[in-house]
């Protein structure tokens, strides 16, 4: 019998009990209505959330500090440096991700990949250096990323992509974008944000998730890890490569995972109601390729 085991131990945010209570409020409000009458409310299931969007930034180094790779014995080792390794070249991308969609014979019909947009400007070059002349134009990432740049993208990427890419047959339902609680998001009732997503006849509206509950949202919770993982393997070298890596990547990513990871939303939703709003829980092993096809919703079997 082993008396010694190695975990990984996951820093988590603090949570106040505000917080927690919102946590669990946030988890109720997903849960399937007509689940909670049927059979006495004993076994109630979540809502496959087909009407909501999820929204996040993240940040996408050039290389990583440490890159495992696999060679043969007759390959050499790549040799990989760069001025300063606390200096790599960077670019924040805004990700917006729905859930995927079925038919009755398990084609997909929506692979929910509503979009990624790099936080980038050209610019001219103010001095000439051994790459590009004086007055070239070069790809640089955004000064700042504050409210007036969330809201250009929000209105200029977002929500012309959402409606360029949503279902036709749930064209007149509400949608919700669902965002955290940073300073530099906009409010829901930001009067231009209100104003472009109603245009057209669309009902579009802006929801925070709960504070400090990145296991709350699908970016944060899985697809960004996984998406990061997929465009390390393409190795970039430059700012534009970067740009189109990721594009390339988003292309190339699965369907079929991105919905396991709505269903590890669900789950997690699960245990935020068993343990009262705490984030200390292990998120349980699911069945999710057996579920995929299906869209079968999580309950608390």
């Amino acid at each position: 019998m082993k008396e010694i085991r190695r975990i990984t131990s996951e820093l988590k945010p603090s949570l106040t009990a505000s917080n927690e209570r919102a946590r669990v409020e946030y988890a109720l409000m997903h849960l399937e209505r007509s689940s909670l009458t049927s059979q006495g409310g004993i076994n109630p299931t979540f809502r496959a959330d087909m009407d909501v969007v999820h929204i996040d930034e993240k940040w996408f180094y050039r290389t990583r500090k440490t890159q495992n790779m696999y060679l043969s014995h007759r390959e050499e080792a790549p040799h990989r440096e760069c001025k300063h390794k606390n200096h790599i070249q960077k670019i924040m991308f805004l990700s917006a991700m729905a859930r995927p969609r079925y038919d009755a014979q398990g084609n997909c019909v929506f692979d929910g990949k509503i979009g990624v947009w790099a936080y980038t400007e050209w610019v001219q070059a103010k001095k000439k250096s051994q790459n590009r002349l004086r007055g070239a134009w070069e790809l640089k990432p955004c000064d700042k990323v504050d409210r007036e740049k969330s809201r250009e993208y929000l209105v200029k990427y977002v929500l012309p992509a959402i409606k360029e890419k949503w279902p036709e047959s749930d064209r007149w339902n509400t949608i919700y974008v669902q965002q955290d609680n940073a300073r530099t998001h906009i409010k829901p009732d930001d009067p231009l944000f209100l104003q472009e997503a109603a245009r057209g006849g669309w009902d579009i509206r802006m929801i925070y998730q709960p504070p400090n509950s990145p296991d709350t949202n699908i970016l944060d919770l899985g697809w960004f890890a996984s998406i990061q993982a997929m465009f390390h393997k393409k190795m970039p070298k430059t700012l534009p490569e970067i740009v189109a890596k990721v594009n390339q990547s988003l292309a190339e990513y699965p369907h079929q995972k991105l919905n396991r990871i709505w269903l590890s939303h669900q789950a997690c939703m699960r245990e935020i109601i068993k343990h009262k709003g705490s984030m200390h829980y292990a998120v349980p092993h699911l069945k999710k390729k057996t579920r995929e096809t299906r869209m079968s919703p999580c309950s608390f079997d």
